[in-house]
């Protein structure tokens, strides 16, 4: 059931700043297409990562019969790492909606190149430039620790390939958005975390 309430957070918290940016700007911000683009590919991972995790939390919930089919891992089972997978998914999600809130109305989900959003500096973007996919990779791996199987493993695995690509996606559009702000946030901040440099 951690499983579960973490991830029920996790997307009320999302749904509820896409709400919060549409009424602001009356913008749609989720900008995942149904093409074939690599936006599109990426967005479409991510999304089925994302679900693997909730039908695995339902299975974990609500019919545990399911638990040995998703071949747990053994080593992993105990209560302790299940507990400390379930205090890192929720740090990171945490940080995710603080994350979120600095982005204010330049959150999105996915990439529209046709909009230009403001550059985000402050707050947590000033100790990375990808804070809020930084917490995500930590939270599907706090996730992992909850309920660590084949499964997860697969789910986990494919959320950092498609976090990794989604990050150079949108350096890049960021790149071709902002120009030279942007080259100097790059020198000046980390991709993932760190010491602000100069």
């Amino acid at each position: 059931m951690t499983l579960l309430v973490l991830l029920l957070t996790f997307y009320g918290m999302t749904v509820v700043r896409a709400v919060l940016v549409r009424r602001r700007t009356g913008i749609n911000p989720v900008k995942l297409k149904p093409d074939d683009s690599v936006y599109a590919v990426t967005g479409r991972v991510l999304k089925a990562s994302i679900g693997t995790w909730l039908l695995i939390a339902l299975g974990y919930a609500f019919a545990p019969g399911v638990k040995p089919w998703l071949v747990p891992i053994q080593y992993l089972e105990t209560e302790a790492v299940h507990r400390t997978g379930a205090i890192v998914a929720a740090i990171a999600i945490g940080w995710i909606g603080i994350g979120q809130a600095q982005m204010s109305a330049s959150f999105r989900m996915g990439i529209d190149v046709s909009e230009k959003t403001a550059l985000v500096r402050h707050g947590l973007f000033a100790w990375s430039r990808n804070p809020i996919y930084l917490g995500l990779l930590t939270g599907v791996g706090g996730f992992f620790l909850v309920a660590p199987n084949a499964l997860s493993f697969g789910a986990l695995v494919a959320a950092w390939i498609g976090i990794k690509v989604q990050v150079r996606l949108e350096e890049e559009y960021l790149l071709s958005h902002h120009g030279d702000a942007y080259r100097e946030y790059q020198s000046a901040v980390p991709r993932w975390i760190g010491r602000r440099r100069g």
